[in-house]
């Protein structure tokens, strides 16, 4: 099965995936590892049979929970990004609104297809480490999280191609500006899983 080969780009001390993690990669990790989470509610709803649909290797895996993730880092040898280098990789150093500056372009990331869209899809819309997909397909999730003495919450980046008008979610989709945050409470496996959320990864540099 075709992967992405996703490359890992150094960002001043960290390398960070070039693309966010494809569902062929996860297929890989799969087949390598037979992963298999214990509450399997809503776990890669979109995939049929227990593969991705044909023509869909390049698509972000999504309907993963932090534990899937998690798993996934591990088996790879990365983690999750911190929300601060997550920002960096996305940003550079001069406080951009997007990866590709202060203008928004519509051309250069799913803005508004409402499905997702292959993670090589919006070359133009690199930032300036040559980091791709940062804003618009999927929300990515990163390594900070919250507890607020009665809930766990989790930071997620970038937007998504699903904009609600309303949602269980109560999170703004579309392409979201590199100062723009969102916390996302997290309930369950099940629930956390969302066909609007997937990751990237990131590595220490040696």
């Amino acid at each position: 099965y075709p992967s992405t080969n996703n490359q890992a780009i150094e960002v001043d001390s960290f390398l960070i995936d070039k693309y966010p993690v494809t569902n062929a990669e996860f297929y890989e990790f799969i087949v390598n590892t037979g992963y298999r989470p214990a509450d399997t509610s809503r776990y890669l709803r979109h995939w049929k049979d227990g593969i991705y649909r044909q023509g869909q290797d390049k698509y972000p895996v999504v309907y993963v929970s932090h534990e899937d993730i998690t798993a996934y880092a591990k088996w790879s040898k990365k983690r999750l990004p911190t929300e601060a280098e997550w920002q960096l990789a996305a940003q550079g150093t001069d406080n951009r609104r997007w990866p590709w500056g202060n203008e928004f372009h519509g051309t250069y990331c799913n803005n508004g297809f409402n499905r997702p869209t292959p993670v090589d899809a919006f070359p133009k819309g690199q930032s300036p480490y040559g980091v791709i997909d940062m804003v618009g397909n999927i929300w990515q999730m990163t390594n900070d999280m919250y507890f607020n003495g009665n809930n766990y919450f989790i930071m997620i980046r970038g937007g998504s191609f699903f904009n609600p008008d309303s949602s269980r979610w109560y999170i703004r989709g579309g392409p979201q500006p590199l100062d723009k945050t969102q916390m996302m409470l997290m309930v369950s496996p099940g629930s956390d899983r969302s066909a609007t959320l997937g990751f990237r990864c990131v590595m220490d540099a040696e």
